[in-house]
Order: structure tokens, then sequence, then C-alpha cells
């Protein structure tokens, strides 16, 4: 039995071929997956038939040439759209040749148009890389444009056997102001390490400074590994034109003499801005519980990490986000109780917690996704009117690596969040 099939029959199982949802007026199903060279012009939301209340929508279906869908962000355009862009993998791994693409809506999410390239390989620019991934999107407010970061991956030393290769992986930066016309790439990072910044990362303060945050393995000899991360950021202060790297925070082995020197890796950093000023950073850890620390600088240095408690996670990336005009800040990330023993394929349920007090303390609140079956993670997360717009992929656990991997939009109204 070849792929599609099987993928037709799995989704036909969950409930995701069209038919399996009604909705009232000016909804539909989503689609019956797409056969290669098959782009419908529109796509449309339906109800959400399980955890959160509100509609949802698969804006990157997987299928046998693009296998893997994941990755993305959403923000508003200046003209009021929405923009959606995320990775299309030619393979399921990290490292598989990929690309960034995306769609955009006019009406508040409900339908999105056609699929568009953003950021290609096959652009002068890009033919040093093999893999372009993980979009961050923010508006710029006064100049009407649109920043872009991602990541690009290639070899240091492309001549040499496949064996002997090193992988780099670099931040890169471009414009838009329509959400389809991309300006000329830049570099960000330096173009000698292996970087990892996850989706939707990218933060501007309130003076205006932007913060990329990333993981890199600083120890010297180690440059193009990440098996003992640290964390710092690549700041801004004139809206992108330039960039400094500023000082990392780690794990000081010392204060962990029974665990293995492997699980000291900060991985994955998450950002968001206190209501005093600091800036809070949030990290993936192999340690059971996301970690935290803070910083009085804008981001140029940072306090020692340390466990949120009683939040357990998996090793899977956590993202911030404040309600406006709230004084909360709800963390989206998978509430799993095997937390540092659960494998990449156990990151389920999709959750949220909220804290009171910026930042200190967390505690769960509710379930965003939990079907028998599914999987999901990488979230991207935007308050846009009265609605949150939570972008993240959704794999079919059981299929090899992150085959039938799509990328997903859910449509959730603010209340829901705040009750």
């Amino acid at each position: 039995m070849g792929r599609s099939t099987n993928r037709r029959s799995a989704l036909k199982a969950f409930g995701l071929l069209a038919g399996a949802a009604g909705g009232p007026a000016g909804f539909a199903a989503v689609g019956p997956l797409q056969e290669q060279g098959s782009v419908p012009e529109r796509i449309l939301a339906r109800p959400r038939d399980s955890g959160a209340p509100g509609h949802e929508i698969v804006l990157g279906r997987s299928d046998e040439m693009y296998p893997r869908h994941s990755e993305g962000d959403l923000a508003v355009l200046p003209d009021g759209r929405l923009l959606a862009v995320w990775t299309r993998f030619r393979g399921s791994s990290d490292f598989a040749t990929a690309e960034l693409v995306g769609r955009t809506s006019e009406d508040r999410g409900r339908s999105w148009g056609a699929l568009f390239s953003v950021a290609s390989l096959s652009e002068p620019f890009h033919r040093q890389n093999t893999n372009l991934m993980s979009a961050s999107l923010w508006p710029l407010p006064g100049s009407g444009r649109l920043l872009m970061v991602y990541l690009g991956k290639g070899a240091t030393n492309p001549d040499a056997p496949t064996a002997e290769r090193r992988l780099r992986c670099s931040v890169y930066g471009r414009y838009t102001a329509d959400g389809r016309n991309f300006g000329e790439p830049f570099a960000i990072s330096d173009l000698g390490h292996y970087f990892v910044v996850n989706n939707a990362r990218v933060i501007q303060l309130s003076k205006g400074r932007l913060l990329v945050p990333c993981a890199v393995d600083l120890r010297p000899g180690h440059e193009f590994e990440w098996g003992l991360q640290s964390c710092l950021t690549y700041f801004s202060d004139d809206e992108g034109k330039t960039w400094r790297q500023g000082k990392a925070c780690s794990l000081r082995p010392e204060r962990f003499p029974s665990v293995e020197s492997g699980r000291l890796t900060l991985q994955e950093p998450g950002l968001i801005e206190l209501r005093d000023g600091r800036v809070l950073m949030i990290i993936r850890t192999r340690l059971g519980h996301p970690y935290h620390c803070f910083s009085e600088d804008g981001g140029e240095s940072w306090s020692e990490p340390g466990p949120i408690v009683p939040i357990v996670a998996p090793a899977s990336p956590q993202t911030l986000f404040r309600l406006p005009g709230s004084d909360r800040i709800i963390m989206v990330y998978n509430n799993s109780p095997k937390g540092a023993e659960a494998a990449w394929s156990d990151r389920r349920p999709l959750a949220f917690a909220t804290s009171r007090d910026e930042g200190r303390t967390f505690e769960f609140r509710k379930t965003v996704e939990e079907k028998e079956g599914r999987a999901w993670s990488y979230p991207s997360c935007r308050p846009f009117e009265d609605q949150v717009l939570l972008g993240y992929y959704e794999w079919m656990q059981g299929s090899a690596n992150f085959f039938f991997t799509d990328f997903k939009l859910s449509l959730i109204p603010r209340a829901w969040f705040e009750s």
C-alpha cells in the first residue's frame, strides 16, 4: 500500500477528511489531501471538535513530495491581512532540503489564499544553503515593513567527502511590505557556528530594540555541534540594519554533580518583555522542566537560569505571549507527565499555563489539543483582535520520523484564555 493511501486511511480514521465536521455558513471542512501538483486557490477553516473552542485549518498539508510542514509564524500586515510563513520539507528530518512558503488571509484567518514561495534555495544568496527553516515575523511600527528572521544550513566545507563535512546553521533576515515580495536576505549571525533559533522567536522591546534569541555551543572546537548549548541574543537598535551579539547564559556543571553533561544543554530560547522593562527568557531543557532567566539590560546579559517549578515538560519548546491589557503571561507548552523521560514523539498534550507574577511562577490552566494518535509542538502565538492565533505542527504518531507532519492553525477566542 502506498504512502498516499496510508495517509488517506489515517486522515479518515481521525476525521480530517472533508465531511468529518460541518460548520455554520461561511465555513467548510478542511479539504481532502492535496495530490501532487494540486494547489487549491483558497482553503477554509472549520470548527474545532476537541480541546479549545474556535476554528482550525491545516495551512500546510503533508504529502509524498513534501512529507513535513512545520515551524512557522503568523503576523498582521500593514493593510490588515494575515500572513503565515512556515517550513516545507522534501524529507522528514531537520536536515532535509527545506524552504519557506506562505499564505495570506483577508478575513481574519477564516480562509487563506494559494501557497507561494517566501525564501528559496534557488535564490543566488541561498545557493550556499541546503535548508531554510524556522521563520519569525515581526511588524516594525511606523515603517510599513515586516521583518522575517530565519535559519539557513549549509556545509562549511562543501568540497570535502560527505562523511567529513561540517554543517553550520546561520541566522538571516529580510523585509517585506506586502507579505509576498521580500527584499534581499542579509546575515544576522556569524557564519562560523551552528545557531538554533526557533520559529516565532523575534521580539521588539518597548524602546525599539529587536532581539533574536539563539542557542549555540560556544566551546572552542565544538562550534558546529549542539550537544552542550548556551543561550544568547543578537540585538539591533536600528530596526535590523546592524546587529550585535550579547553575552551567553549557561548551566554550571558543578551545580548538577549527578547529571550527565549532555542533559545540561540549554535549547530553543524564547523571550517576552516584562512590565518593568526586564526581559524574560524561557528555555527548553532535558531536565524535566523549562528553565528561565532574566535580563536587566535589554537582552545583552542574563541571570543564571533556574527551573520553572511545578511545570513539567519534555524536551520541547515553550512559547510565551501576553494578552493585550492583561496582567497574565501565557506559556504554551507540552504538558507531558513523562517530563525528561518523554521522547520527541511524546509531545502531547498541547496546553497552556499562566503567570500572574511576571514570569517568576507558572501554573497549568487548560489543554489546547489532546487526541489519541497525534502530537503537537513548536507553537506560534499571536493575539489578534478578539482571538488568539496558534500555529503549530501536528504529527501522526506512529509515522516514521516527521513524516505526515502538517502545519496547523487554530483560531481560539481570547475569552477562553481569560476564563
